[in-house]
């Protein structure tokens, strides 16, 4: 039996030599190289806009609660979860209100945490030391300001001002802090 060639001369194989491998890996890597510095910063704008629209929840929570309830409910900083802290750092805070049931079956005034809510990492939040009164009606007494804020320069907008008007409705305005929070 002759001895047959297996080679087919110069035709074009059907995969990739190690040299265009070598060569598409070491494209991936520069591209990932630049990208992941923006996707750092891309990650903190994110749990910044989180942590603001969880704070405007809160506010609507709240009104909400004081409407229901046809009772004062109040949102404030806290350290204890259970009381307001007075302070304007609201690392943690509360929403509280009368127990409509529990305060006429006791003959005094019960008042309960509806929600307890902490800041994630490293965002931080300040408020009115007096906390934010809704009445009844769903509306406070004056407008009040509330900043939540990522102590970094990137994203340029590093802070998320909410502004809760007299009729309880909030508006989030995003503000460049230049790395700063107040």
């Amino acid at each position: 039996m002759p001895h047959r060639n297996m080679h087919r001369g110069n035709t074009p194989s059907n995969g990739f030599t190690l040299v265009e491998l070598m060569v598409t890996v070491s494209i991936i890597a520069i591209i990932a190289a630049v990208a992941l510095p923006s996707m750092g910063w891309m990650a903190d704008a994110a749990r910044l806009n989180g942590q603001a629209d969880e704070m405007i929840t809160t506010m609507q929570m709240a009104r909400a609660e004081a409407v229901r309830r046809n009772a004062r409910v109040t949102v404030c900083g806290t350290t204890d979860g259970t009381t307001c802290a007075g302070g304007t750092t609201w690392t943690r805070w509360i929403i509280r209100g009368r127990d409509n049931v529990e305060s006429e079956s006791s003959g005094t005034e019960v008042v309960d945490v509806i929600r307890d809510t902490t800041a994630s990492g490293d965002v931080q939040v300040t408020g009115p030391a007096a906390g934010i009164v809704f009445r009844p009606s769903g509306i406070i007494d004056s407008a009040q300001t509330l900043t939540v804020c990522i102590p970094k320069n990137l994203p340029p907008e590093n802070r998320r001002v909410l502004n809760v008007m007299v009729s309880g409705v909030v508006t989030k305005t995003n503000v460049n802090g230049s790395g700063t929070c107040p």
